[in-house]
């Protein structure tokens, strides 16, 4: 069991590494924005964006992600208790970037789930099921409804049709925001406008206290 976990570990560090590398060889310029909560718009947030947290805090984070992408998986668990850590003073938002296959199917019906109020627990049960639904040889995102009506969504609003009709608009616009801020991959974090260059629990807690101070 012990080699088994120091496997694990191994992996999710060599996976954070792969995108802090990618990040830090090619820094996108990005402006930054001020800390007025409403100069935290447009291309970083939209009416329609999940968030949570303080909604009125002078600093937000925005996260560009995808339900398919393995990284964003293993960075949800940090990101969760960052959230909970700073939810009183940091406003947290979420954007979608659908790169693979199931990706923009998983986004929509998330964005149902939301509506329905069981947002939280189906973007936790589509991440726990990923290597199930989101396995890029073998996808299966035709497995997402039965999930999320373990949740008690039912399978007549998860048709594919009907979501893409539905929030399919959304979603491709959180991918064009994502384009024209610089978003090449995912999970890419944004802390008051800024980029963040390297992923991990301490780089985004160090970020969000350095914006927290300067908004003092």
């Amino acid at each position: 069991m012990k080699n088994k976990g120091f496997v694990l570990g191994a992996v999710v560090v060599a996976i954070l590494a792969f995108f802090a590398l990618k990040y830090f060889a090619q820094p996108p310029a990005v402006a930054p924005v001020s800390n007025a909560p409403a100069a935290i718009q447009g291309n970083f947030v939209r009416a329609h964006s999940p968030s949570m947290g303080n909604s009125m805090a002078r600093v937000t984070v925005v996260e560009w992600f995808d339900p398919e992408c393995e990284s964003c998986r293993v960075i949800h668990p940090i990101f969760e208790k960052i959230v909970n850590d700073y939810k009183d003073r940091v406003h947290f938002v979420l954007r979608y970037m659908p790169y693979h296959a199931g990706s923009m199917f998983a986004a929509t019906a998330l964005e149902e789930a939301r509506e329905l109020g069981k947002f939280e627990a189906a973007l936790n049960l589509l991440f726990e099921k990923q290597p199930e639904w989101g396995d890029h040889h073998q996808p299966r995102s035709e497995l997402i409804p039965t999930y999320l009506a373990s949740l008690g969504i039912p399978k007549a609003k998860l048709d594919r049709e009907y979501l893409l009709k539905k929030h399919g608009e959304k979603i491709r616009m959180d991918e064009s925001d994502g384009q024209s801020v610089g978003v090449r991959g995912t999970p890419t974090f944004f802390v008051n406008g800024m980029m963040l260059q390297e992923l991990g629990d301490r780089p985004l807690r160090s970020a969000i206290d350095a914006a927290l101070d300067a908004a003092k």
